[in-house]
């Protein structure tokens, strides 16, 4: 994987907090900066992903079919009750 420089402006709250964490860690600011943005970069993929199958199952013929599909599965299947 290769590397890219960049300069980015924050605020130095925020400069100081990851630069004690850094230190702390004993990892490099380097590092936990990138790390902080794969995380975050991830966290937004899911969320999309998310937001892309609401919509889908949104859709009131997905929806119909869903309900069809979970009721004829329910019908035809025998559920032993356990004890307990």
């Amino acid at each position: 994987m290769g590397y890219a420089k960049v300069s980015v402006t924050i605020p130095q709250e925020v400069y100081e907090e990851i630069k004690n964490v850094s230190s702390r860690n004993n990892v490099k600011l380097s590092r936990l900066v990138a790390e902080a943005i794969s995380d975050k970069l991830r966290r937004i993929k899911e969320q999309d992903l998310i937001d892309q199958l609401n919509k889908v199952y949104d859709d009131p013929e997905v929806s119909a079919e869903q309900r069809r599909v979970a009721e004829s599965i329910a019908d035809t299947t025998e559920v032993e009750e356990l004890p307990w």
